[in-house]
């Protein structure tokens, strides 16, 4: 899947960016620095730079300025994924040692407070309040990660309740992203509603599929082992319609924090043979098919774009 090539975007341009902003300060840290570069420059897809970037093109693109503003998202990002390891106590990330692994737990929030620190210097550079406040805070993606907590191994928690961390925790980022490049290419406020309605709902439909590849990948790929939200109490959109089957759902319930790797693993399995896969990829369809409603009005050479980025999710295997 190679959004980037689709988008147009320049990935050395970017990665300079992002080197840039990290080098501003010549008082971080050499070894952190070593470790930010390998957490973020080892095989990362880049999908919240690359949607700064696609939105850019639906106004007059300042590419310097975008790019830069797309490293921020990436380094916003970044922070998310070292403070979501710790949470999920993941001993590996794309295949490397985790930060808090490296470091110690203490080291790797400071870090990962450093960068939501750092981008949020840069951020409040930008005018983007009104465009923010009227479609997301920046504080959804911290309550989505605080009541997420508070669902672990909730098995009673409902779609809709999933649905709303989703769209929090995953989605309004990658929309942000989109938002973010758009406005600062003074696209019009029409144009700015189609392009949130379009990145929300693929943002969705996106976190969905990663939920299932989290049982269907190989582990080798995905960097973690399968079913490793489900060991960790987070309760996906598989187990949620799992949970429907009463020939498995009385095994699941009984899945707690103290439960054997055998027990998680007796209950993936059966996930995997029930019918929780295909009808959470009827789910992601779902939301694959508002993001393609949501641009049918617009009317942009660069439209094609957002269409080819729907198929090529479509056909993501990782």
């Amino acid at each position: 899947m190679d959004l980037a090539k689709i988008c147009n975007v320049d990935k050395n341009l970017l990665d300079n960016k992002i080197k840039e902003l990290l080098e501003n300060d010549q008082s971080f840290p050499t070894h952190l620095k070593d470790q930010l570069y390998k957490l973020i420059f080892s095989s990362g897809k880049r999908i919240r730079p690359i949607f700064t970037v696609l939105g850019s093109y639906f106004g007059d693109n300042n590419k310097e300025e975008v790019y830069k503003l797309a490293a921020i998202f990436e380094l916003i990002h970044t922070a998310s994924l070292i403070h979501d390891d710790i949470i999920d106590k993941a001993d590996t990330r794309r295949g490397n040692q985790t930060i808090h692994t490296q470091n110690g737990v203490y080291n790797a929030l400071i870090l990962g407070n450093y960068l939501v620190a750092l981008t949020s210097e840069y951020i409040s550079n930008y005018d983007f309040e009104n465009l923010y406040y009227n479609s997301f805070k920046v504080t959804d993606l911290c309550e989505s990660e605080i009541n997420q907590q508070s669902l672990l191994f909730n098995f009673n928690i409902t779609f809709r309740e999933y649905i709303t961390k989703t769209k929090n925790k995953t989605a309004l980022l990658i929309a942000a992203s989109m938002l973010g490049g758009a406005k600062l290419s003074g696209v019009s406020k029409r144009t700015l509603k189609i392009l949130y309605n379009y990145s929300i709902n693929l943002g969705i439909s996106f976190q969905i599929f990663d939920d299932i590849l989290d049982f269907t990948q190989d582990k080798e790929i995905l960097g973690k082992p399968n079913g490793a939200d489900l060991m960790n109490g987070n309760i996906t959109l598989p187990v949620i319609f799992s949970l429907t089957d009463k020939k498995i759902a009385s095994k699941i319930r009984l899945l707690n924090e103290n439960s054997s790797f055998e027990e998680f693993n007796n209950c993936i399995n059966c996930i995997l043979k029930s019918s929780a896969i295909e009808k959470s990829k009827k789910i992601s369809k779902k939301y694959i098919n508002k993001a393609m409603k949501a641009i049918v009005k617009l009317n942009h050479p660069k439209k094609q774009m957002l269409i080819d980025i729907i198929k090529e999710l479509e056909k993501r295997t990782f």
